[in-house]
């Protein structure tokens, strides 16, 4: 699956050189990590492969229409939107919304 930023420096800073002001909270060992997931998804053929490993605990955000996260650890996710181009809602663009602290 694809994936965007949606022109937001700061992820695409943290993607591209593994920091970034605004996620000075990530060292480089999460950035790393923060690679790989963004890896993952753009490797994915569609959402049910983003299910596994289940270390990555994809999950849908209550509340929020095709919004969806996966963990890069257990402290921080990262949270991103699906815009589906099939009717069965399995494959579409991702659009990455922003690392967030888990549950704050």
């Amino acid at each position: 699956m694809k994936f965007d930023f949606g022109g937001n420096k700061h992820l695409i800073d943290l993607y591209t050189k593994g920091a970034s002001r605004k996620y000075k909270f990530i060292d480089k060992g999460l950035a790393k990590i923060f690679v790989t997931r963004m890896e993952r998804i753009q490797a994915a053929a569609s959402i049910s492969d983003l299910f596994y490993p289940a270390s990555m605990r994809f999950e849908s955000l209550e509340g929020r229409e095709d919004c969806f996260s996966i963990r890069i650890n257990l402290e921080y996710r990262i949270e991103f939107k699906i815009d589906f181009t099939d009717s069965a809602r399995t494959t579409g663009t991702v659009l990455i919304l922003d690392v967030t602290k888990h549950y704050e």
